[in-house]
């Protein structure tokens, strides 16, 4: 790339999917296309997310950080456009898998399927409300919850029938803390793995109280349908 090649980075969108673009010289160089797309992660499981494809880099522009920038405006338009997930697929073969890897796509499942949280509130408040849907149980009791991603800050969340509302601040008390990874959650409610694995396996931890514990447990055991974030 010349140093005199004017840079600009610009979005478009048609028929529901956009595309983000990085234009130098007045040229398309490195772009990505993102759209709503429903992705089966379980046999009876599926996730709507942004799906991302389509995925860019002119040769003679490569190495200079130009996908780094598209990759960074398309996740700030998802969250603005109110995705929680974006996913694409990919393979570790490819160069740019580690890109891939460095905005937080894991991989997941069979077919090189990678996922990214963008919202972890909405994405757990979504998970829980679901459970709290099918499983009365779960949702007769008022409980607060302490949900911890990875080293992300802890989201508080407020259980009470049907409604899981996002506290807005640490509550003063807690019911039960449970401590996870994302892509363990997604697992969880996509019935990828159960609990009784994930806590062998020491992808899930938990305190607090036994009896709002086994409740979460009973739940997760009764849940009859697949996730549908339509």
């Amino acid at each position: 790339m010349r140093s005199n090649d004017e840079i600009k980075i610009d979005r478009r969108r048609s028929d529901g999917s956009a595309k983000v673009y990085v234009e130098a010289g007045g040229k398309d160089v490195s772009h990505l296309y993102y759209g709503p797309a429903k992705v089966q992660i379980g046999e009876r499981a599926a996730v709507t997310m942004a799906g991302i494809g389509g995925v860019g880099t002119d040769e003679k522009h490569r190495r200079r950080g130009l996908a780094r920038s598209v990759f960074s405006r398309a996740v700030a338009e998802m969250k603005r456009e109110g995705y929680t997930v974006a996913g694409l697929y990919t393979n570790k073969r490819l160069v740019a898998h580690r890109l891939y890897r460095r905005f937080g796509l894991i991989d997941v499942g069979p077919g090189r399927i990678a996922f990214k949280v963008l919202d972890p509130r909405a994405f757990a408040r979504r998970g829980l409300s679901i459970l709290a849907q099918q499983s009365p149980d779960f949702g007769s009791r008022r409980l607060t919850l302490r949900l911890r991603f990875d080293a992300s800050r802890p989201i508080y969340l407020k259980i009470e029938g049907n409604d899981v509302t996002v506290l807005p601040r640490a509550a003063r008390r807690v019911d039960l803390s449970l401590a996870m990874s994302c892509m363990t959650f997604l697992g969880l409610f996509s019935r990828r793995i159960g609990l009784p694995y994930a806590l062998d396996a020491k992808l899930v931890q938990w305190s607090g109280d036994a009896g709002a514990f086994h409740m979460f447990a009973n739940a997760m055991a009764a849940r009859l349908r697949p996730v549908d974030e339509d």
